[in-house]
């Protein structure tokens, strides 16, 4: 797997400073050599080096002190600061001492062999790699990915950046525990490594946040070859019984209960071939955009800023490519378009045989700018849904008896119609069964008696996760 260039800058005379240059270019680094602090300086304004190796006194045409340098280094420059290597001609144990407390992190014998100076380098390289790598993954992390983006957007070569994250992590974590989540990321991990190949690179952010880097050509065919690796081992991390139901119980304030789809993952791909990047953090940010476009679809899925993997029509393509594995399966493709909503006016339809109940929520929801409908029988509720147009969320009461339907049959035949199955459902009810509600398909299980604030606020979160 690729890994950042290791950088290091060597502040010496111009004879030793090109000497060291050669020896320690074989290790694998950009070396940049100077021969006084103020070039060093001028460098440091926008290199990032990982090792600074150093005379304890620099003579010559622009004399200074290495030790007071590195007393500077320390005081100026924000972690993650470069190694301080401080060459010293002295082997008097006290003076050398004293360069440590000046704020060198080595100091090594002036003149030195070459080759023992290049083996000290690579162990400060090794022990630097390990410090900023995840301690769960052991994939570079945040300072390591930086660096990488940081190389990518100075080179000439095309490479394409992979955001990717898991799809409800915290319910799993809720559910099944921390440690658990921690072998769920942990796989994915191991998916994005088993993926690379000896020319990309794969960074660990944070807690499910990964990066890969890669071609531009291959970027979108690895993507959907990380969703379908993903999703043929993701079963293993869940109790027979819940595969089987297809969906976790997410469980809120109040005794709200909401059905949760199974661990799916996220990846949004951005080009250098689409646009010019203007640092690392507009990289990250933006491959995280598509990404957000891609955790609205249903499973394992990517969106790409490449327009031409866009098959929809030209009236209605966006600038994105769309994937996942459920549709390479089905029909070789992974694209599609992506529609730009219309505003309308939000309809909710109340289903609720208490007419006190039935008229305090329609005056609330009418204040609040949806468009209301009220009814107490559940038959007139299913003809109220087929009509145009339709709700798009239906407030209902399991409670219905004295009817030809209640509640819970009246949610079965929504959901197991193709159109209106997309209808959010709302079960507002008493019965202290959530299961049941969840079962015969609601979205949301909200227990009476419920406070009013509450109720809006999660109609409000399931009519803008639609949106």
């Amino acid at each position: 797997m690729l890994l950042p260039t290791p950088v290091i800058l060597i502040i010496n005379q111009p004879r030793q400073a090109a000497e060291f240059a050669s020896v320690l270019e074989k290790t694998g680094s950009k070396v940049h050599a100077v021969t006084s602090f103020e070039e060093a300086n001028e460098l440091l304004s926008f290199l990032h080096p990982d090792i600074i190796i150093l005379p304890n006194e620099l003579g010559g045409t622009n004399p200074g002190d290495g030790r007071l340098y590195c007393q500077q280094i320390r005081a100026t420059l924000a972690p993650p600061r470069p190694v301080l290597v401080l060459l010293h001609p002295s082997t008097d144990v006290t003076e050398r001492i004293n360069a440590f407390r000046y704020g060198a992190d080595d100091v090594l014998g002036d003149p030195i062999d070459k080759n023992e100076l290049a083996i000290r380098v690579l162990a400060h390289l090794r022990r630097r790699q390990e410090e900023f790598s995840s301690q769960l993954t052991q994939l570079p992390g945040p300072n390591l990915i930086r660096r990488m983006l940081d190389q990518c957007l100075i080179s000439d070569k095309l490479w394409a950046a992979i955001s990717v994250d898991l799809n409800k992590i915290r319910v799993y974590n809720e559910t099944y525990g921390d440690l658990a989540g921690d072998q769920l990321i942990k796989a994915l991990a191991a998916i994005l490594v088993d993926v690379a190949d000896d020319n990309e690179f794969v960074g660990h952010i944070e807690a499910d946040d990964f990066l890969m880097v890669t071609r531009p050509e291959v970027a979108e065919r690895k993507a959907e070859l990380i969703c379908q690796q993903f999703d043929s081992i993701s079963a293993r991390f869940y109790p027979k019984g819940d595969i089987a139901r297809g969906y976790l119980i997410s469980t809120g304030r109040g005794g709200i209960r909401r059905r949760v789809p199974l661990i799916s993952i996220a990846l949004g791909i951005v080009n250098s071939t689409v646009r010019k990047f203007q640092s690392y953090v507009d990289v990250l940010t933006t491959a995280r955009d598509y990404r957000y476009l891609a955790k609205q679809q249903q499973g394992s899925f990517w969106v790409s800023d490449r327009s031409e993997s866009s098959h929809a029509p030209e009236s209605l393509k966006a600038a994105v490519g769309v994937g996942s594995s459920s549709q390479a399966k089905s029909n070789g493709s992974t694209s599609s378009g992506l529609l730009v909503a219309v505003e309308r006016t939000t309809r909710i339809l109340v289903v609720e045989p208490d007419g006190a109940m039935a008229c305090l929520l329609q005056e609330t929801l009418a204040l609040e700018g949806y468009c209301v409908q009220v009814t107490s029988s559940a038959d007139e509720a299913l003809e109220l849904a087929r009509y145009e147009p339709r709700p798009d969320l239906i407030l209902l009461e399991s409670n219905l008896t004295g009817r030809k339907m209640d509640g819970w049959k009246l949610c079965r035949e929504l959901k197991s119609d193709d159109e209106l199955s997309k209808i959010w459902i709302v079960m507002a009810t008493s019965h202290p069964d959530q299961s049941l509600a969840l079962e015969a398909g609601a979205d949301l299980y909200l227990p009476k008696p419920f406070d009013m604030p509450s109720l809006l606020n999660e109609v409000s979160l399931l009519l803008r996760s639609r949106g």
